[in-house]
């Protein structure tokens, strides 16, 4: 993919090329995801197959498995275990939220919720989140533990900020990225706080990979908000403007709010406003998004946080986990799915 944006050429990686450096890892990712969902209640693995079919970047793994090899990690698992934690935890929240959101359509095929129903999706989510815990009981250290409930609380505050500004065009840009950091950034900081762990990283690098953590992870929001104005249904794996649909107020629609006229903003208010959300209706505010140029306006914003991110990592010595690191973050600013 072409870059576009004003990050360093010398990023090498690519996503693919990274998937290859960590290719055994992310096999036994895939492995330990499926072993360590099993139960005794049969609908709970069956749930966890379905979901596993489904597919997903692993883009937190990527980066357990790139900050604690950066730091030093050789041999073991506890990277590989730690990947499978974070994943859990990651998808026990999507579970409950397409609950929440009332969502059909996850990386486009039926969502848990319509699928087995909102019971067995909560539930399933719960369960992820009970054994998530376990395995870091007997496996992770105090700092660990403590890294990834302050994600997991993060998570919960952050979809409770989502509904308290359901449809709420009075939504700032500070308040936006507060819960963007919540709900999104948090668990993938913490992604690369658990590696640089992992590795025995030093305070300065420990300090160094959670910025980068940060800046990535409301990068890879931004971008997320973006793609729901822009991508296409088949790649974007759900219905073009569903963020809208659901009441979400994204960066897109907070800058196209600040910069349109009074009638405009009236429009946007009572559009957004509107139950019953139609495709001309969420035309017509795309055409207003466009015209104040919203998503060049979001696109910048996101380079920003990907820039400050990758200035973080500048006290590693040059590695090709470093390389790999760049190459993730060259990504996130430059996916169009």
């Amino acid at each position: 993919m072409q870059a576009r944006n004003n990050i360093a050429p010398a990023v090498r990686f690519t996503p693919k090329e990274i998937q290859a450096l960590f290719k055994e890892k992310l096999e036994a990712v895939e492995t330990s995801i499926k072993d360590n969902c099993q139960s005794s209640v049969a609908m709970i693995p069956m749930i966890g197959e379905y979901l596993a079919a489904g597919g997903g970047k692993r883009l937190r793994p990527m980066l357990v498995l790139a900050t604690s090899s950066l730091c030093g990690y050789k041999g073991g698992n506890k990277d590989v275990i730690h990947s499978t934690v974070i994943e859990y935890i990651h998808a026990a929240t999507l579970l409950h939220d397409d609950v929440v959101d009332d969502a059909d359509i996850r990386r486009g095929i039926p969502s848990v919720n319509v699928k087995f129903g909102n019971e067995y999706s909560v539930l399933t989510g719960d369960f992820l989140f009970a054994r998530s815990f376990s395995m870091m009981s007997v496996n992770s250290t105090p700092e660990m533990i403590q890294a990834l409930s302050d994600a997991t609380a993060n998570l919960a505050e952050g979809e409770i900020l989502e509904l308290v500004h359901n449809a709420d065009m009075e939504l700032t840009e500070e308040k936006y990225i507060d819960l963007v950091y919540r709900k999104t950034g948090a668990l993938i900081q913490a992604s690369c706080v658990i590696g640089a762990h992992i590795g025995c990283a030093d305070k300065e690098k420990l300090k160094a990979l959670k910025n980068y953590g940060e800046n990535i992870g409301i990068a890879f929001q931004i971008v997320d908000d973006m793609l729901d104005f822009t991508a296409s249904k088949e790649k974007l794996g759900k219905p073009v403007g569903q963020d809208l649909v659901e009441g979400h107020i994204t960066l897109p629609i907070i800058h196209a709010c600040s910069q349109a006229s009074e009638d405009e903003k009236r429009f946007l208010t009572e559009t957004v406003n509107d139950e019953k959300l139609t495709k001309q209706n969420i035309g017509e505010i795309l055409a207003v998004v466009k015209k104040y140029e919203s998503i060049d306006y979001c696109q910048r914003i996101a380079e920003k946080y990907v820039e400050e991110a990758v200035a973080s990592l500048d006290c590693f010595e040059p590695d090709k986990y470093l390389d790999a690191l760049k190459g993730l973050a060259e990504y996130i600013v430059n996916r169009d799915t």
